[in-house]
């Protein structure tokens, strides 16, 4: 895997909050991947109790790009 396929873990959270984030990052062109924990743990036969409950990542070479748009977020929301 070359590094412009790598991807970083920017943000774990809720649907809201992770939705809203993928939302704002493709809007200037950021492919997100996210991943959604609840999904999996009921797949398997468990419930997920936390709130953290999706993964959103972006590939390395898009975090420069996308810290603007990822710190405006988090203020919104006080995290």
């Amino acid at each position: 895997m070359n590094d412009s396929n790598k991807t970083i873990s920017v943000f774990s959270g809720g649907v809201v909050e992770v939705q809203k984030l993928q939302n704002d990052l493709e809007a200037i062109g950021i492919k997100v991947i996210i991943k959604n924990f609840d999904a999996t743990a009921a797949n398997v036969g468990f419930a997920n109790i936390s709130r953290a409950s999706m993964q959103l990542s972006i590939l390395k070479t898009d975090v420069e790009k996308a810290r603007p748009i990822i710190v405006k977020f988090k203020e919104q929301f006080g995290l």
